[in-house]
């Protein structure tokens, strides 16, 4: 009778990976999904502005992530809980995601929108100073 090496790897992959994984259980505190989405879009915004100003960012001295902990009025466990429910809940986390991202898109695509009504006006200028 052969070995067959690659038969043994793959047998043994299946009979490892079978394992019963258990859910989260809902936290006491859990954040309901609507503020879940506000805290994400400022989270990601803070982010953001880490990411362009690293520096500015530490010479301000300010924990801008603690400020929106207590904007919401939410502590970092209640977070931390809150966000590994809503991991485990793919379709709950997909839909608080999808949320986010819409509101992100929407508020740069303000933004952009306001940047460029100033070039258009200057190169009308231009254009009439010519």
């Amino acid at each position: 009778m052969n070995f067959n090496p690659l038969l043994f790897i793959l047998l043994s992959f299946f009979l490892l990976s079978c394992q019963n994984v258990e859910k989260t259980a809902e936290p006491d505190s859990l954040i309901p999904e609507d503020k879940m989405v506000e805290v994400l879009v400022d989270l990601a915004k803070v982010d953001a502005a880490i990411s362009l100003s690293f520096k500015e960012y530490e010479k301000r001295g300010g924990d801008a992530r603690k400020l929106i902990l207590e904007k919401h009025q939410i502590d970092s466990l209640q977070l931390v809980e809150s966000n590994a429910y809503y991991a485990d809940n793919f379709k709950i986390n997909e839909r608080i995601y999808g949320k986010v991202e819409a509101i992100l898109k929407k508020e740069n695509d303000s933004l952009s929108a306001l940047n460029e009504k100033p070039k258009k006006e200057d190169e009308e200028k231009e254009e009439k100073s010519e």
